[in-house]
């Protein structure tokens, strides 16, 4: 009997940080920007079974242009020019609050005139999953047939493009960046926004994967802060991809992260973080009207009631020394 496997549709790098980290590079031992070990290998893979890889940034003044710019940069300390120009990944930022919804899904929608969009700008951003789902429908794949691995035993049935699904995406998560000499988060505007992502992921519908920072480097003046509540909320955690060598058995290959596979057996649900299940539609509106109205509340100046407009007597220490002799005498 063949057992059907489902390889991964997409893998998301869901922040920088999952992605790239910093190391000391050259004879000076300045630190610079980097892909993890592991990465180009990953993304290969990726292109010869026609996986989407994903990174997405959410960080504040971003886009896809500048992270575009940062991962060739980032390639280019890495490998050498011929790998560089063979990796090729989908880069998507939240859309600027200025982008109408009409261009947004004219420029995403390619193939489908029926896919919808959430097309919430920062109000999309997590822990709401609508950033991610929209970043799913922004690319389209063609599904493999059923099968083992490897395509053994798969059939030759082909099913028209579509969107990855949630239940074959994994998405891979880090902490956050902070300075080994202040505490301090790194290009960020709160603490702890993996834990956000992870929340996000799972009311996704989508595996989440955390990276571990084991070994830190203290003369780095960046290193990765962990965070213990964010790994529980991951169906797996590990410490690293592995290497770039496409010949030795890898912590993180799209084998191993498939359906059935080394981390998990069968494909996930939209789950909040105890794993109750959830109506995806009913979490990205939640968050839309608490955000919208965070931003009315912030631009209109308003503020709850204060006990300014209350007119309350101000007692004396002489009136109140005389109360409580009369309370004595009774």
């Amino acid at each position: 009997m063949v057992r059907n496997i489902d390889l991964p549709e997409a893998i998301v790098f869901y922040g920088i940080e999952s992605m790239m980290e910093y190391s000391r590079s050259g004879d000076d031992g300045d630190s610079s920007l980097m892909l993890r070990p592991g990465v180009v290998r990953l993304i290969n893979e990726c292109l010869e079974v026609g996986t989407a890889a994903l990174l997405l940034s959410e960080e504040s003044g971003a886009d896809e242009t500048s992270v575009r710019q940062l991962f060739q940069s980032a390639c280019e300390l890495s490998l050498d020019a011929t790998a560089v120009s063979n990796l090729n990944s989908h880069f998507v930022c939240p859309p600027a609050a200025n982008d109408s919804g009409e261009s947004s899904d004219d420029q995403f929608d390619e193939f489908d005139e029926s896919i919808e969009f959430y097309n919430l700008q920062s109000n999309g951003k997590s822990p709401s999953p609508a950033f991610l789902l929209d970043s799913l429908r922004s690319v389209h794949i063609d599904p493999r047939g059923f099968g083992g691995s490897s395509g053994f035993g798969r059939g030759q049935w082909v099913e028209p493009r579509r969107n990855p699904m949630t239940s074959r995406t994994v998405v891979f998560i880090a902490g956050d960046w902070v300075t080994n000499n202040m505490n301090e988060e790194v290009e960020g505007d709160k603490r702890s926004t993996v834990k956000d992502r992870c929340a996000a992921s799972r009311a996704a519908g989508c595996r989440v994967i955390y990276l571990e920072n084991l070994s830190p480097d203290e003369h780095l003046p960046v290193s990765i802060e962990d965070d213990t509540d964010a790994m529980s909320l991951c169906d797996a955690v590990i410490d690293s991809f592995g290497n770039d060598n496409a010949r030795e058995i890898q912590t993180i290959s799209l084998d191993a992260i498939s359906t059935p596979g080394d981390y998990w057996l069968n494909p996930p649900n939209p789950r909040d973080d105890v794993g109750n299940a959830v109506a995806v539609d009913e979490i990205v509106e939640y968050f839309r009207r608490e955000r919208e109205m965070d931003d009315v509340l912030s631009d209109s100046g308003c503020a709850a009631a204060s006990t300014d407009t209350v007119d309350e007597e101000i007692i004396s220490e002489d009136e109140m020394a005389a109360i409580l002799a009369d309370l004595d005498a009774i």
